[in-house]
């Protein structure tokens, strides 16, 4: 069950960072008004449908392409948001192979200076060390999907 006690002390002691998927419910919702800039949502969100139908107008969003079923329903959302001043940023669900890659190529198209989780394989081989890809990582080469 969310507290509010911790959803007031994280808006207080974090005044900047991005609040993503907080229950906007009861005494959780009353902490974070007025912090809907900072919201981001990523789990219920399948298409633009879903964007319009959050409980307010957040500042972001968690782009999960696997999510969202086709292309078509994924590109509609980037531009919904690109219209209506969403800031977007990339996140996986692990995907391995040539879906990581795509998720990549979407991070760099669209939203490359997000904060995204996307990061290229080599950084979840060991410690951080020198030659790792530094962002925004620009787009592949290779054509389609």
């Amino acid at each position: 069950m969310p507290d509010p006690v911790l959803y007031r002390a994280a808006v207080e002691l974090f005044p900047e960072p991005v609040l993503e998927d907080a229950s906007l419910e009861g005494e959780c919702g009353a902490a974070l008004q007025g912090q809907e800039a900072r919201l981001s949502f990523d789990a219920p969100i399948h298409s633009v449908a879903d964007v319009r139908a959050l409980p307010v107008e957040p500042g972001w969003l968690n782009i999960k392409p696997s999510r969202f079923g086709t292309i078509e329903r994924l590109l509609e959302c980037i531009e919904h948001c690109a219209a209506n001043g969403i800031q977007t940023y990339g996140g996986g669900q692990f995907e391995l192979g040539v879906g990581r890659r795509h998720i990549q190529v979407l991070a760099s198209l669209f939203y490359p200076e997000g904060p995204n989780d996307v990061a290229p394989r080599e950084y979840n081989l060991g410690e951080p060390r020198p030659g790792l890809p530094q962002s925004p990582l620009p787009p592949p080469e290779e054509v389609g999907f």
